[in-house]
């Protein structure tokens, strides 16, 4: 099917600011037995029609059976931003209807597939607790709140981006699920080597994080200010 239908291409994201940190592996290395999603920050795939629109996207890494269930999906999509007989805002209900069914049709198979690693759970976890988040189901009946799978959270992220152009698609906010920081691989090599190209990037972060921490907290104490007492 992607010898057959698509034309594929890739793209370096390593300076981008959303890209994960990855200890004791390479890029070239392969990913062995993990689950649909895992590595959303430095790992990708858009579906884009020939004029560049966002029919598609998966984080992560994915199952071969799951990703060939995703791929005709979006060629269900591709056919309805074809359609010259619609306009534009009939084609986005559409793909916001098309991605709810999605949902329902995704198999337990694939839900299963797509459950979430041990420390991107437990950072979705501390998450929560400082406020809501769209990676849980709603709490009922008092009940501690259940992860979503990975497979069901992406299709309700695709629905509130209805066809965006791929340069106004908010990669970051799309793939804003888990931990930045993955295993170390000490128990395997015992190194936890850093990539020395991420270095820069990762000084760079820590310098843009701590500029926002203070216009965050001047921008609060304007407004603790205005408020009536």
């Amino acid at each position: 099917m992607l010898e057959r239908d698509f034309v594929l291409g890739w793209k370096d994201i390593r300076k981008q600011r959303y890209v994960g940190y990855s200890f004791g592996y390479k890029p070239k290395d392969s990913s062995l037995g993990t689950t649909n999603g895992a590595g959303p920050h430095n790992v990708q795939m858009f579906v884009l029609s020939p004029d560049r629109v966002v029919l598609h996207a998966l984080p992560g890494f994915w199952h071969p059976e799951d990703l060939a269930q995703e791929l005709q999906f979006a060629k269900v999509l591709a056919t309805l931003w074809a359609d010259e007989d619609r306009s534009i805002e009939d084609k986005k209900d559409m793909f916001r209807r098309l991605q709810k069914h999605e949902i329902k049709r995704q198999s337990e198979l694939s839900s299963a597939r797509s459950g979430w690693q041990s420390f991107d759970s437990r950072a979705e976890a501390n998450r929560l607790a400082k406020g809501p988040r769209d990676t849980f189901y709603p709490a009922v009946d008092g009940m501690p709140q259940m992860l979503k799978p990975i497979n069901i959270l992406v299709h309700e992220r695709m629905a509130a981006r209805p066809f965006l152009a791929f340069e106004d698609f908010d990669t970051a906010a799309f793939v804003d699920y888990g931990r930045y920081f993955y295993d170390l691989n000490s128990r395997v090599d015992g190194r936890g080597i850093e990539f020395r190209s991420l270095r820069p990037l990762r000084k760079k972060r820590a310098q843009i994080a701590k500029v926002e921490a203070k216009r965050e907290a001047r921008r609060q104490r304007i407004e603790s200010r205005r408020r009536p007492r």
